[in-house]
């Protein structure tokens, strides 16, 4: 006779393996053809082991003085089973046997043995530990009664009765929105050289010819990949903030200006496609610069370059009155690249179908939306290492994206790493998936 038991999972599990603890319990049941009672059961997790424990009650079991009834838990994982020490409960005479040694060692030397009193009321107080060597991501406990009392829980005579079993909880993936039209932007910097107080651009002067050639071979890449459309460029030029800040404005502005039109002739795009802008003096880049630095008086000249109620020429003034020598040293050292020239390119970018962009994630994953990713993700197997890699490189594309957040936590999550899943979990926004992932993670940290 077989007893089948199937308990309803707690929502409230965490994985084990963890230095946290868990505990599943699950409801009673019968077992010996309905003559002993199961109660109590219930398995903890803590510190790298598995614990069950649970009481049998012999009340209503009468056994025949040359009988026996023996029972073994047995844990299952993905590595095999693992036997928990045995429940040997003895008629008085096989009692008497086993007290002389007449079965010696046949049930282990940890087995929990008791003589049944007819007709009185007993319980069996059963804990058993085991050690955990890996984190589950699942397991099973079943309690095999063997009946014909040889203690061997593979042969035919064995009932099995499922006690308990739990799975690692699962979040959803989530499909990504398409994009009408895919818009993607390349910021980079250059750094041009022109003559002290001048805005005429020397193509051969210093670094020139390999900064310009920078700027235009990057251009040049993108207008010629059939597969987008450059649709705007925008120079940037700044200045550094030594002489007038008037003068620094024009500077800036006309140097824009004429690199602007420098490039313009050189990719031959038509001039709708560009426009210029500039700020007159790089004070961000300087404090950057300052805060970064082991100057003697770091802190003094970070106030004096943050205070928003003097006019940088006074700023700049007071720092080199005050602090000459570091003064000296910013001008020589950081002002230079506090001169330069910012491009940011704007380009539309085609669809492409799921095969080209399984190949272009391997190659340019930049071309591609969320939801080409999504679908690259979907030709592998959930969970698979190279599933886990596509939304990883999503989210590492569209950082701010809240499908992108939320899709590579569940893959932290499904993994039983809540801790890495968090910093995700935090961008993932409130839409139901993401409150069930949120869940999930507070079940794996109980």
């Amino acid at each position: 006779m077989k007893h089948v038991y199937s308990l309803s999972i707690l929502a409230a599990m965490m994985m084990a393996g963890s230095t946290g603890a868990f505990a599943q319990r699950c409801q009673d049941l019968s077992v010996a053809d309905s003559r002993i009672r199961v109660e109590q059961a219930r398995v903890d997790a803590a510190n790298r082991h598995l614990t069950l424990t649970m009481r049998m009650r012999l009340d209503s079991l009468r056994l025949r003085a040359n009988h026996q009834l023996i029972f073994t838990p047995v844990v299952q994982t993905k590595n095999g089973e693992t036997a928990l020490p045995k429940i040997v409960v003895n008629g008085r005479r096989q009692q008497i046997m086993t007290e002389r040694g007449f079965y010696g060692n046949r049930y282990g030397s940890d087995a929990r043995v008791v003589r049944r009193h007819n007709g009185k009321p007993q319980t069996i107080d059963y804990t058993a530990t085991i050690p955990v060597s890996e984190k589950l991501s699942a397991y099973s406990v079943r309690l095999d009664e063997d009946v014909c009392g040889c203690g061997d829980i593979d042969t035919a005579s064995v009932n099995h009765y499922p006690l308990l079993s739990w799975q690692q909880p699962k979040a959803k993936f989530i499909m990504p929105k398409a994009e009408a039209v895919k818009i993607r932007h390349l910021d980079k910097r250059a750094y041009i050289d022109f003559p002290v107080d001048q805005i005429t651009l020397y193509p051969e002067y210093r670094r020139n010819p390999e900064q310009l050639d920078s700027i235009i071979n990057t251009i040049n890449l993108l207008k010629s990949d059939k597969n987008l459309e450059v649709s705007a460029i925008n120079i940037h030029g700044y200045a550094s903030p030594e002489s007038p800040y008037e003068h620094n404005a024009y500077l800036a502005k006309n140097r824009a200006r004429t690199l602007t039109e420098y490039v313009r002739r050189q990719v031959k795009l038509p001039a709708s496609l560009f426009t210029v802008s500039s700020t007159p003096e790089d004070w961000d880049g300087l404090i950057n610069y300052i805060k970064g630095s082991n100057l003697e008086h770091k802190d003094e000249i970070l106030r004096m370059a943050t205070d928003s109620l003097v006019n940088p020429d006074a700023r700049e003034w007071r720092i080199r009155l005050k602090y000459t020598d570091e003064y000296k040293f910013m001008l020589a050292t950081w002002y230079p690249a506090l001169r330069h020239s910012d491009y940011h390119i704007t380009y539309k970018v085609k669809p492409f179908d799921v095969e080209t962009a399984k190949q272009l994630i391997k190659t340019k994953p930049y071309l591609l939306s969320e939801q080409e990713m999504f679908m690259v993700a979907q030709t592998y197997e959930p969970g698979s290492e190279a599933f886990n890699e596509v939304m990883q490189t999503a989210v590492r594309y569209f950082p701010n994206n809240a499908t992108a957040n939320l899709n590579a936590a569940i893959v932290l999550l499904n993994e039983g790493k809540a801790e890495a899943a968090k910093p995700y979990l935090d961008k993932a926004g409130d839409i139901p998936e993401a409150e069930e992932a949120r869940m999930v993670y507070e079940e794996l940290q109980k």
